[in-house]
Protein backbone atom coordinates (compact mmCIF):
# COMPACT_ATOMS: atom_id res chain seq x y z
CA UNK A 1 0.00 0.00 0.00
CA UNK A 2 1.58 3.37 -1.07
CA UNK A 3 2.35 5.99 1.57
CA UNK A 4 0.02 8.98 1.92
CA UNK A 5 1.93 12.18 1.02
CA UNK A 6 0.55 15.73 1.43
CA UNK A 7 2.11 18.66 -0.46
CA UNK A 8 1.47 22.10 1.06
CA UNK A 9 2.55 24.58 -1.64
CA UNK A 10 0.91 27.74 -3.05
CA UNK A 11 3.09 28.14 -6.18
CA UNK A 12 1.80 26.03 -9.06
CA UNK A 13 5.20 25.53 -10.69
CA UNK A 14 6.84 24.38 -7.49
CA UNK A 15 3.86 22.20 -6.68
CA UNK A 16 4.07 20.49 -10.08
CA UNK A 17 7.78 19.96 -9.57
CA UNK A 18 7.06 18.28 -6.24
CA UNK A 19 4.32 16.08 -7.70
CA UNK A 20 6.64 14.85 -10.46
CA UNK A 21 9.45 14.17 -7.97
CA UNK A 22 7.10 12.14 -5.75
CA UNK A 23 5.17 10.33 -8.45
CA UNK A 24 6.48 6.84 -7.71
CA UNK A 25 5.44 4.99 -4.57
CA UNK A 26 3.16 7.63 -3.01
CA UNK A 27 -0.49 8.57 -3.01
CA UNK A 28 -0.28 12.37 -3.38
CA UNK A 29 -2.63 14.99 -1.93
CA UNK A 30 -2.27 18.75 -2.39
CA UNK A 31 -3.17 21.82 -0.31
CA UNK A 32 -2.69 25.23 -1.98
CA UNK A 33 -3.26 27.21 1.22
CA UNK A 34 -2.43 26.83 4.88
CA UNK A 35 -6.13 26.69 5.75
CA UNK A 36 -6.64 23.84 3.29
CA UNK A 37 -3.67 22.02 4.84
CA UNK A 38 -5.16 22.29 8.32
CA UNK A 39 -8.52 21.12 6.98
CA UNK A 40 -6.88 17.87 5.88
CA UNK A 41 -6.29 17.05 9.56
CA UNK A 42 -10.00 16.28 9.85
CA UNK A 43 -10.06 13.44 7.31
CA UNK A 44 -6.52 12.60 6.20
CA UNK A 45 -3.63 11.10 8.11
CA UNK A 46 -0.67 11.54 5.76
CA UNK A 47 2.50 9.59 6.42
CA UNK A 48 4.67 12.39 4.95
CA UNK A 49 3.97 16.15 4.75
CA UNK A 50 6.06 18.44 2.52
CA UNK A 51 5.50 22.10 3.54
CA UNK A 52 6.63 25.34 2.01
CA UNK A 53 7.26 27.48 5.08
CA UNK A 54 6.59 30.70 3.09
CA UNK A 55 2.84 30.09 2.72
CA UNK A 56 0.92 33.40 2.24
CA UNK A 57 -1.97 32.83 4.68
CA UNK A 58 -0.51 30.70 7.49
CA UNK A 59 3.16 30.33 8.28
CA UNK A 60 4.44 26.89 7.32
CA UNK A 61 5.97 26.44 10.78
CA UNK A 62 2.50 26.69 12.33
CA UNK A 63 1.22 24.08 9.89
CA UNK A 64 4.14 21.84 10.86
CA UNK A 65 3.36 22.24 14.56
CA UNK A 66 -0.30 21.39 14.00
CA UNK A 67 0.53 18.17 12.16
CA UNK A 68 3.15 17.10 14.70
CA UNK A 69 0.70 17.72 17.51
CA UNK A 70 -2.12 15.70 15.96
CA UNK A 71 -0.05 13.16 13.97
CA UNK A 72 3.27 12.76 15.81
CA UNK A 73 4.07 9.63 13.77
CA UNK A 74 4.03 11.53 10.49
CA UNK A 75 7.21 12.88 8.88
CA UNK A 76 7.47 16.60 7.95
CA UNK A 77 9.87 18.03 5.40
CA UNK A 78 10.16 21.83 5.38
CA UNK A 79 11.06 23.68 2.16
CA UNK A 80 12.33 27.25 2.41
CA UNK A 81 14.06 29.79 0.22
CA UNK A 82 16.13 30.70 3.27
CA UNK A 83 19.07 28.41 3.90
CA UNK A 84 20.65 29.84 7.01
CA UNK A 85 21.05 28.87 10.65
CA UNK A 86 17.89 30.71 11.72
CA UNK A 87 15.78 28.92 9.08
CA UNK A 88 17.07 25.53 10.22
CA UNK A 89 16.43 26.31 13.89
CA UNK A 90 12.90 27.55 13.17
CA UNK A 91 12.08 24.34 11.25
CA UNK A 92 13.57 22.22 14.02
CA UNK A 93 11.60 24.00 16.76
CA UNK A 94 8.41 23.59 14.75
CA UNK A 95 8.98 19.83 14.86
CA UNK A 96 10.16 19.22 11.28
CA UNK A 97 12.07 16.03 10.60
CA UNK A 98 14.18 17.44 7.75
CA UNK A 99 14.87 20.61 5.76
CA UNK A 100 15.64 21.36 2.11
CA UNK A 101 16.36 24.67 0.35
CA UNK A 102 14.20 25.87 -2.52
CA UNK A 103 14.94 25.47 -5.39
CA UNK A 104 16.03 21.86 -4.83
CA UNK A 105 17.44 19.04 -6.86
CA UNK A 106 14.92 16.29 -7.57
CA UNK A 107 17.39 13.62 -6.48
CA UNK A 108 17.98 15.33 -3.11
CA UNK A 109 14.24 15.51 -2.45
CA UNK A 110 13.70 11.90 -3.45
CA UNK A 111 16.57 10.79 -1.19
CA UNK A 112 15.08 12.56 1.83
CA UNK A 113 11.65 11.08 1.13
CA UNK A 114 13.22 7.64 0.71
CA UNK A 115 14.75 7.94 4.19
CA UNK A 116 11.31 8.78 5.58
CA UNK A 117 9.84 5.82 3.76
CA UNK A 118 12.45 3.40 5.12
CA UNK A 119 11.98 4.71 8.65
CA UNK A 120 8.23 4.31 8.30
CA UNK A 121 8.63 0.72 7.10
CA UNK A 122 11.13 -0.06 9.86
CA UNK A 123 8.71 1.23 12.49
CA UNK A 124 5.87 -0.79 10.96
CA UNK A 125 8.06 -3.90 11.02
CA UNK A 126 9.04 -3.19 14.61
CA UNK A 127 5.40 -2.69 15.63
CA UNK A 128 4.52 -5.94 13.90
CA UNK A 129 7.37 -7.72 15.69
CA UNK A 130 6.31 -6.26 19.03
CA UNK A 131 2.72 -7.35 18.41
CA UNK A 132 3.88 -10.84 17.48
CA UNK A 133 6.10 -11.02 20.55
CA UNK A 134 3.29 -9.75 22.76
CA UNK A 135 0.84 -12.23 21.30
CA UNK A 136 3.38 -15.01 21.78
CA UNK A 137 4.01 -14.00 25.39
CA UNK A 138 0.30 -13.82 26.15
CA UNK A 139 -0.16 -17.18 24.48
CA UNK A 140 2.64 -18.67 26.58
CA UNK A 141 1.04 -17.29 29.75
CA UNK A 142 -2.31 -18.71 28.72
CA UNK A 143 -0.79 -22.09 27.89
CA UNK A 144 1.01 -22.16 31.25
CA UNK A 145 -2.20 -21.40 33.12
CA UNK A 146 -4.00 -24.12 31.19
CA UNK A 147 -1.16 -26.54 31.97
CA UNK A 148 -1.54 -25.69 35.66
CA UNK A 149 -5.23 -26.56 35.45
CA UNK A 150 -4.40 -29.96 33.94
CA UNK A 151 -1.76 -30.68 36.60
CA UNK A 152 -4.24 -29.78 39.33
CA UNK A 153 -6.68 -32.30 37.89
CA UNK A 154 -4.05 -35.04 37.89
CA UNK A 155 -3.46 -34.29 41.57
CA UNK A 156 -7.15 -34.20 42.51
CA UNK A 157 -8.10 -37.26 40.48
CA UNK A 158 -5.30 -39.32 42.05
CA UNK A 159 -6.89 -38.59 45.44
CA UNK A 160 -10.44 -39.38 44.33
CA UNK A 161 -11.66 -42.41 46.31
CA UNK A 162 -14.82 -43.11 44.31
CA UNK A 163 -16.53 -42.30 41.04
CA UNK A 164 -18.56 -39.46 42.60
CA UNK A 165 -15.42 -37.57 43.65
CA UNK A 166 -13.76 -38.31 40.31
CA UNK A 167 -16.75 -37.05 38.32
CA UNK A 168 -16.92 -33.85 40.39
CA UNK A 169 -13.19 -33.20 39.86
CA UNK A 170 -13.57 -33.74 36.09
CA UNK A 171 -16.53 -31.36 35.70
CA UNK A 172 -14.99 -28.73 37.99
CA UNK A 173 -11.69 -28.75 36.07
CA UNK A 174 -13.38 -28.56 32.65
CA UNK A 175 -15.44 -25.62 33.91
CA UNK A 176 -12.23 -23.77 34.79
CA UNK A 177 -11.65 -23.44 31.03
CA UNK A 178 -14.87 -21.36 30.91
CA UNK A 179 -16.74 -24.24 29.33
CA UNK A 180 -20.21 -25.59 30.11
CA UNK A 181 -19.89 -29.37 30.27
CA UNK A 182 -21.81 -32.49 31.23
CA UNK A 183 -20.08 -35.76 32.10
CA UNK A 184 -21.20 -39.29 32.85
CA UNK A 185 -19.55 -42.41 34.30
CA UNK A 186 -21.24 -45.69 33.38
CA UNK A 187 -20.22 -49.06 34.81
CA UNK A 188 -22.15 -52.33 35.15
CA UNK A 189 -25.46 -50.65 34.39
CA UNK A 190 -24.97 -47.87 36.95
CA UNK A 191 -24.88 -44.23 35.81
CA UNK A 192 -23.47 -41.13 37.52
CA UNK A 193 -24.07 -37.85 35.68
CA UNK A 194 -23.05 -34.30 36.51
CA UNK A 195 -22.85 -30.96 34.67
CA UNK A 196 -21.32 -27.54 35.33
CA UNK A 197 -24.50 -26.35 37.06
CA UNK A 198 -24.91 -29.42 39.26
CA UNK A 199 -26.97 -32.55 38.75
CA UNK A 200 -28.00 -33.21 35.15
CA UNK A 201 -31.59 -33.50 34.00
CA UNK A 202 -33.05 -36.91 33.10
CA UNK A 203 -33.02 -35.91 29.42
CA UNK A 204 -29.34 -34.95 29.51
CA UNK A 205 -28.51 -38.17 31.33
CA UNK A 206 -30.34 -40.20 28.69
CA UNK A 207 -28.67 -38.28 25.85
CA UNK A 208 -25.19 -38.95 27.25
CA UNK A 209 -26.04 -42.60 27.75
CA UNK A 210 -27.11 -42.80 24.11
CA UNK A 211 -24.02 -40.97 22.83
CA UNK A 212 -21.78 -43.27 24.88
CA UNK A 213 -22.88 -46.20 22.73
CA UNK A 214 -21.10 -44.64 19.73
CA UNK A 215 -17.68 -46.22 19.16
CA UNK A 216 -16.16 -42.95 17.93
CA UNK A 217 -13.76 -41.48 20.48
CA UNK A 218 -13.97 -37.75 19.62
CA UNK A 219 -16.62 -36.08 17.48
CA UNK A 220 -18.28 -32.68 17.11
CA UNK A 221 -21.79 -31.50 16.37
CA UNK A 222 -21.73 -27.77 15.60
CA UNK A 223 -20.37 -26.12 18.72
CA UNK A 224 -20.73 -29.32 20.73
CA UNK A 225 -17.71 -31.51 21.44
CA UNK A 226 -18.07 -35.13 22.59
CA UNK A 227 -15.18 -37.04 24.19
CA UNK A 228 -16.20 -40.68 24.55
CA UNK A 229 -14.15 -43.29 26.45
CA UNK A 230 -15.30 -46.82 27.42
CA UNK A 231 -16.54 -45.78 30.89
CA UNK A 232 -16.59 -41.96 30.81
CA UNK A 233 -18.20 -39.55 28.35
CA UNK A 234 -18.01 -35.76 28.46
CA UNK A 235 -19.89 -33.22 26.37
CA UNK A 236 -18.81 -29.58 25.92
CA UNK A 237 -21.94 -27.64 25.14
CA UNK A 238 -20.43 -24.59 23.38
CA UNK A 239 -16.86 -24.65 22.09
CA UNK A 240 -15.36 -21.25 21.12
CA UNK A 241 -15.31 -22.12 17.41
CA UNK A 242 -14.89 -18.42 16.54
CA UNK A 243 -11.37 -18.70 18.01
CA UNK A 244 -9.85 -21.64 16.11
CA UNK A 245 -6.51 -21.65 17.97
CA UNK A 246 -8.14 -21.58 21.42
CA UNK A 247 -10.70 -24.12 20.29
CA UNK A 248 -7.95 -26.51 19.18
CA UNK A 249 -6.08 -26.20 22.49
CA UNK A 250 -9.23 -26.76 24.54
CA UNK A 251 -10.13 -29.81 22.46
CA UNK A 252 -6.74 -31.33 23.31
CA UNK A 253 -7.02 -30.39 27.00
CA UNK A 254 -10.50 -31.88 27.39
CA UNK A 255 -9.43 -35.10 25.66
CA UNK A 256 -6.47 -35.38 28.08
CA UNK A 257 -8.76 -34.78 31.07
CA UNK A 258 -11.23 -37.49 30.07
CA UNK A 259 -8.48 -39.99 29.29
CA UNK A 260 -6.83 -39.30 32.67
CA UNK A 261 -10.22 -39.70 34.40
CA UNK A 262 -10.77 -43.01 32.58
CA UNK A 263 -7.39 -44.30 33.77
CA UNK A 264 -8.08 -43.14 37.33
CA UNK A 265 -11.46 -44.90 37.30
CA UNK A 266 -9.66 -48.13 36.38
CA UNK A 267 -7.50 -47.53 39.45
CA UNK A 268 -10.56 -46.97 41.65
CA UNK A 269 -12.08 -50.25 40.44
CA UNK A 270 -8.82 -52.08 41.17
CA UNK A 271 -8.69 -50.56 44.66
CA UNK A 272 -12.28 -51.65 45.31
CA UNK A 273 -11.34 -55.18 44.24
CA UNK A 274 -8.32 -55.11 46.54
CA UNK A 275 -10.47 -53.92 49.42
CA UNK A 276 -12.91 -56.79 48.75
CA UNK A 277 -10.07 -59.31 48.69
CA UNK A 278 -8.68 -57.73 51.84
CA UNK A 279 -12.02 -58.14 53.61
CA UNK A 280 -12.17 -61.81 52.59
CA UNK A 281 -8.60 -62.33 53.80
CA UNK A 282 -9.33 -60.68 57.14
CA UNK A 283 -12.42 -62.85 57.54
CA UNK A 284 -10.43 -65.99 56.76
CA UNK A 285 -7.73 -64.99 59.23
CA UNK A 286 -10.39 -64.43 61.87
CA UNK A 287 -11.76 -67.92 61.29
CA UNK A 288 -8.26 -69.43 61.45
CA UNK A 289 -7.52 -67.52 64.63
CA UNK A 290 -10.77 -68.73 66.22
CA UNK A 291 -9.96 -72.33 65.25
CA UNK A 292 -6.46 -72.08 66.69
CA UNK A 293 -7.80 -70.64 69.93
CA UNK A 294 -10.32 -73.49 70.16
CA UNK A 295 -7.62 -76.09 69.51
CA UNK A 296 -5.39 -74.40 72.03
CA UNK A 297 -8.09 -74.58 74.72
CA UNK A 298 -8.78 -78.23 73.97
CA UNK A 299 -5.06 -78.96 74.06
CA UNK A 300 -4.66 -77.22 77.42
CA UNK A 301 -7.54 -79.24 78.83
CA UNK A 302 -6.11 -82.51 77.50
CA UNK A 303 -2.62 -81.66 78.69
CA UNK A 304 -3.92 -80.80 82.16
CA UNK A 305 -5.88 -84.02 82.37
CA UNK A 306 -2.83 -86.03 81.32
CA UNK A 307 -0.66 -84.35 83.92
CA UNK A 308 -3.20 -85.08 86.65
CA UNK A 309 -3.38 -88.75 85.60
CA UNK A 310 0.39 -89.03 85.75
CA UNK A 311 0.52 -87.47 89.22
CA UNK A 312 -2.33 -89.70 90.52
CA UNK A 313 -0.61 -92.73 89.03
CA UNK A 314 2.63 -91.80 90.76
CA UNK A 315 0.88 -91.34 94.14
CA UNK A 316 -0.95 -94.66 93.87
CA UNK A 317 2.19 -96.44 92.80
CA UNK A 318 4.06 -95.08 95.80
CA UNK A 319 1.30 -96.34 98.08
CA UNK A 320 1.43 -99.84 96.57
CA UNK A 321 5.20 -100.09 96.49
CA UNK A 322 5.39 -101.32 100.11
CA UNK A 323 3.31 -104.39 99.23
CA UNK A 324 5.44 -105.49 96.30
CA UNK A 325 8.44 -106.61 98.31
CA UNK A 326 10.94 -104.81 96.11
CA UNK A 327 14.41 -103.95 97.06
CA UNK A 328 15.48 -100.34 97.46
CA UNK A 329 17.34 -100.37 94.15
CA UNK A 330 14.26 -101.76 92.36
CA UNK A 331 12.03 -99.10 93.94
CA UNK A 332 14.47 -96.33 92.92
CA UNK A 333 14.57 -97.64 89.35
CA UNK A 334 10.77 -97.63 89.14
CA UNK A 335 10.58 -94.09 90.61
CA UNK A 336 13.18 -92.87 88.09
CA UNK A 337 11.20 -94.36 85.20
CA UNK A 338 7.97 -92.72 86.35
CA UNK A 339 9.70 -89.33 86.89
CA UNK A 340 11.31 -89.55 83.43
CA UNK A 341 7.92 -90.22 81.82
CA UNK A 342 6.42 -87.31 83.73
CA UNK A 343 9.25 -84.98 82.52
CA UNK A 344 8.72 -86.09 78.91
CA UNK A 345 5.00 -85.39 79.21
CA UNK A 346 5.79 -81.93 80.60
CA UNK A 347 8.17 -81.23 77.68
CA UNK A 348 5.49 -82.25 75.18
CA UNK A 349 3.09 -79.86 76.88
CA UNK A 350 5.68 -77.04 76.74
CA UNK A 351 6.29 -77.74 73.05
CA UNK A 352 2.57 -77.40 72.48
CA UNK A 353 2.63 -73.98 74.11
CA UNK A 354 5.58 -72.98 71.91
CA UNK A 355 3.63 -74.09 68.83
CA UNK A 356 0.74 -71.93 70.00
CA UNK A 357 3.10 -68.94 70.18
CA UNK A 358 4.20 -69.64 66.60
CA UNK A 359 0.60 -69.71 65.42
CA UNK A 360 -0.08 -66.41 67.20
CA UNK A 361 2.96 -64.84 65.48
CA UNK A 362 1.75 -66.05 62.07
CA UNK A 363 -1.73 -64.58 62.70
CA UNK A 364 -0.23 -61.24 63.80
CA UNK A 365 2.00 -61.12 60.68
CA UNK A 366 -0.93 -61.83 58.36
CA UNK A 367 -3.00 -59.11 60.00
CA UNK A 368 -0.17 -56.60 59.63
CA UNK A 369 0.39 -57.42 55.96
CA UNK A 370 -3.32 -57.17 55.24
CA UNK A 371 -3.55 -53.77 56.88
CA UNK A 372 -0.57 -52.57 54.83
CA UNK A 373 -2.09 -53.61 51.48
CA UNK A 374 -2.73 -50.84 48.91
CA UNK A 375 -5.69 -48.73 50.00
CA UNK A 376 -5.14 -45.38 48.35
CA UNK A 377 -8.81 -44.54 48.39
CA UNK A 378 -9.09 -44.56 52.19
CA UNK A 379 -5.79 -42.72 52.58
CA UNK A 380 -6.90 -40.08 50.13
CA UNK A 381 -10.05 -39.20 52.05
CA UNK A 382 -8.04 -37.80 54.95
CA UNK A 383 -5.97 -35.58 52.66
CA UNK A 384 -8.46 -34.65 49.96
CA UNK A 385 -9.82 -31.57 51.67
CA UNK A 386 -6.41 -30.13 52.50
CA UNK A 387 -4.76 -30.35 49.07
CA UNK A 388 -3.84 -27.04 47.45
CA UNK A 389 -4.20 -26.23 43.77
CA UNK A 390 -1.10 -25.63 41.70
CA UNK A 391 -1.20 -22.08 40.41
CA UNK A 392 1.40 -21.50 37.67
CA UNK A 393 -0.16 -18.17 36.66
Amino acid sequence: MPLQLLIVEHENTSCEHLRLACADGYEIHQANTGMAALAYLEHLKPDIVVINVEMPDINGHEICQAYKQHLPQSYVLCISKQDNRAAHIAAYEAGADDFIKHPFETGDLQQKLLIFKRQHEAIKDLQSSVKTATDTALQAISNTAELGTLINFFKKSSLASNKTDLLAALVQTASQFNLQVAAQIHHKGELSTLNSNGRSSPLEEHMLQTLAQDSQRIYEMGKRLIINFPRIILQVKAMPTEQPELCGRLRDHIAILVEAAENRFDGILNEEQIRGQQALTLNAIGLIQSSIQKLEEEYRQQAGSSMRLFIELQDKFEQKMVYLGLTDSQENALFDMISHSLNEATQIYDQGLSLDDEFSHVIATLLYLTQQSPNAAEKSSSHHESCDDIMLF
